[in-house]
């Protein structure tokens, strides 16, 4: 598949007139969004080829909003009507490819660093909110896919769930809206070495940005799918980012991190399991228990006691 998406690639390029070298896979991701190194005069650059040509152009725009107030990949060439951009190559250094017990926290406060920075800025995005009906269709994924028996039990489950669970996600209403990466992880933020304080940290993946709670992209970085993060190393940035915001209630910002966990936790959840199921996406599965050990551990607090009760039946893996 790989192979015949580099030699659809190849073609477009030559009719556009566009000179390489050499094309080679790089990445993909859970979308059908891919990448490439493509070599031209000896230069590395990375091809992003996305048959979304909505995510492309959100892209180019969010590209545009941010790159001023952090590192974001320059764009040398748009052929959007051919799903195709070509943008900087931030390189090898990849938090999650360099990051150990050594400089682990540092990354991760630069990561921290570069997020304070942005939920400073006072800048129309233009960009959808995230708003109910989004929370709750994306913790629905849950129930739809995780879930995957139909029975009376699971319908309930959910419907008491989303019940219970509404005035929690009223309670967001109670922290700053800022721009969210909605996907700010390790796995997309980079270590650029020529660049001072937060603008070290390069961010790529960021089409599906949206406003909303300021919570929300810290808990994407403390309670990752994908990697073990310290407790105290997470108790160090929330105090850590709490410091720069005089204006934030400190109890009620931890309430929503809890809320924007759970939520997230499900969604991804959701999302792992229909990625194996519906597209033979098998790589995801290893991550759903350290997933649901962060779910348990956030809806052990007592004021989730009622929604424990619902989802601890679904909640034994392996």
């Amino acid at each position: 598949m790989t192979n015949e998406i580099i030699h659809t690639i190849e073609n477009i390029l030559k009719m556009e007139k566009v000179s390489f070298e050499d094309i080679k896979f790089l990445a993909g991701d859970a979308s059908n969004r891919k990448y490439f190194i493509i070599k031209s005069q000896n230069i590395d650059r990375v091809l992003m080829y996305d048959n979304n040509p909505e995510s492309l152009e959100k892209f180019v725009k969010i590209s545009n909003l941010l790159s001023d107030k952090v590192t974001v990949p320059k764009i040398f060439l748009k052929l959007k009507e051919n799903n195709i951009l070509i943008i900087e190559n931030f390189g090898k250094k990849k938090f999650s490819n360099i990051v150990n017990k050594t400089n682990q926290n540092s990354l991760y406060l630069l990561a921290t660093d570069a997020l304070i920075h942005v939920h400073k800025q006072k800048i129309n995005y233009n960009l959808d909110f995230y708003d109910e009906n989004k929370f709750t269709n994306e913790s629905n994924l849950f129930f739809e896919w995780f879930l995957q028996e139909d029975s009376s039990l699971k319908h309930k489950s959910k419907q008491d769930f989303n019940n219970e669970f509404k005035s929690f996600i009223n309670l967001l209403k109670n922290i700053p809206n800022v721009f969210i990466h909605r996907d700010y992880h390790v796995d997309n933020l980079f270590f650029i070495e020529n660049k001072d304080k937060h603008f070290s940290c390069g961010w790529i993946d960021y089409q599906d940005a949206l406003i909303g709670p300021c919570v929300y992209d810290l808990v994407s970085l403390t309670q990752d799918a994908r990697i073990d993060v310290d407790n105290k190393l997470e108790r160090k940035i929330i105090n850590y980012y709490l410091k720069s915001f005089g204006n934030i209630d400190p109890t009620e910002f931890e309430i929503c991190y809890k809320v924007v966990a759970i939520q997230r936790h499900l969604k991804v959840l959701g999302i792992f399991k229909r990625l194996a199921v519906r597209d033979n996406k098998k790589n995801y599965l290893v991550h759903i228990p350290r997933v649901i050990k962060m779910l348990k551990k956030n809806l052990s607090s007592r004021e989730f006691r009622k929604i424990f009760k619902i989802l601890i039946p679904f909640l034994n893996y392996g």
